[in-house]
């Protein structure tokens, strides 16, 4: 109609003009919300609801519009007004409402529809002015020590890595998680945070593919790891796309992953968390979308990293099993004062053994075999 063009031009489109019965009328007069600013947001340090919700794995970054992201709202929240809304080119968005019992409200209905699941939602805060958000350098770290941590630049010549990254492109690459991924040797399965059993919804990979054989080869005759490797997850990073921090399952793989970095080089974050008053430590079961969160109180240690092209990284021990990685989702990374690098597309290699036993690794606190809520 004339009064939806309108709306439109402005960039928002109105909320729910073809629901029916009473409801459709109410949608139909709500007045659209007002864009926010997302450098006036950050998380509330006084841990208070607030009237404003940070929404992870929600921003264009992740196919998300502000059409669809309305018309999700629309659902889930079918009686509550959204005032506010900013949503990301990333993977990070803002909702404000009336005020903190109102989004109460909404948290806990986005977090109840299936519509919304994937989201991850807390309490954002408006400071009201813009807020720095600057990148740690590599060398601002330098002096913190990562037990088990181990690069080893150069693993690769340049004219195996290129070969590689030929080979893999010709590769089917699933978009299932709207992060280009290939799984060799066994899937594994984001949701569950676990390798699939081989049913028909998540089936087991054949074995790798011929032209890693040399690669293989390499690593299980270097010494750096424990076991054979056997489980081989492709992961594509375009600049501005990173991952969450986490750490790889226990239950999942044994003790000693490699990561091979193909094409262009990053920065890799590592945090060691502190366990709450309950002993327990969150260790990113939503990591398959979400960007980094924002540092916390119970962060106790950071550390970041430069990992470059055709460079090898090696995460045993304490490094694998107690310390979180990720990648912010961003397209420059600072090395140090004054020197930043702008990102091109990397591609990881991540070698793994699959684990047939439960964890009995010495960090319970952060297992989700010994600390299932983990």
């Amino acid at each position: 109609s004339r009064h939806q063009s309108a709306a439109r031009c402005h960039g928002w489109p109105l909320l729910a003009m073809c629901r029916r019965g009473s409801k459709s009328m109410v949608g139909a007069m709500r007045q659209s919300p007002v864009p926010l600013d997302p450098a006036q947001l950050r998380r509330p340090r006084s841990g208070l609801p607030t009237r404003h919700l940070y929404v992870a794995n929600c921003g264009h970054g992740c196919g998300d519009s502000v059409e669809s992201v309305l018309d999700e709202l629309q659902v889930a929240l079918p009686d509550v007004e959204v005032k506010g809304l900013h949503v990301g080119s990333e993977g990070v968005s803002y909702l404000a409402f009336e005020s903190p019992e109102v989004a109460e409200q909404a948290r806990d209905g986005l977090a109840s529809s299936t519509s919304t699941a994937r989201w991850i939602v807390r309490y954002a805060e408006d400071t009201g002015k813009p807020q720095p958000r600057l990148p740690g350098s590599v060398a601002s770290t330098a002096d913190v020590e990562v037990p088990g941590l181990e690069i080893i630049p150069d693993f690769l010549e340049p004219q195996q890595a290129e070969y590689l990254l030929a080979a893999i492109d010709e590769r089917p690459w699933d978009t299932t998680i709207k992060r280009r991924v290939q799984h060799y040797g066994h899937v594994f399965d984001y949701a569950r945070l676990a390798l699939s059993e081989g049913s028909e919804n998540s089936p087991v990979c054949g074995p790798l593919p011929e032209f890693f054989s040399g690669v293989v080869e390499q690593l299980n005759s270097s010494g750096l790891l424990s076991c054979p490797v056997d489980q081989l997850t492709i992961n594509e990073y375009r600049p501005g796309v990173g991952i969450a921090f986490h750490v790889d399952a226990h239950s999942a793989f044994e003790d000693g992953i490699a990561a091979i970095t193909l094409g262009s080089g990053i920065v890799m974050e590592f945090r060691k968390p502190c366990p709450d008053s309950w002993g327990k430590v969150s260790m990113g079961k939503y990591h398959r979308l979400a960007p980094p969160p924002e540092e916390s109180s119970g962060i106790v240690l950071n550390k970041n990293v430069w990992l470059p092209a055709n460079s090898l990284l090696i995460i045993r021990g304490e490094a694998r099993y107690a310390w979180q990685h990720g990648i912010a989702w961003r397209k420059t990374d600072c090395i140090a004062d004054g020197e930043v690098v702008r990102r091109g597309r990397r591609v990881s290699l991540t070698f793994r053994t699959a684990k047939r036993e439960p964890c009995s690794c010495d960090w319970p606190a952060m297992c989700n075999s010994q600390t299932p809520e983990a």
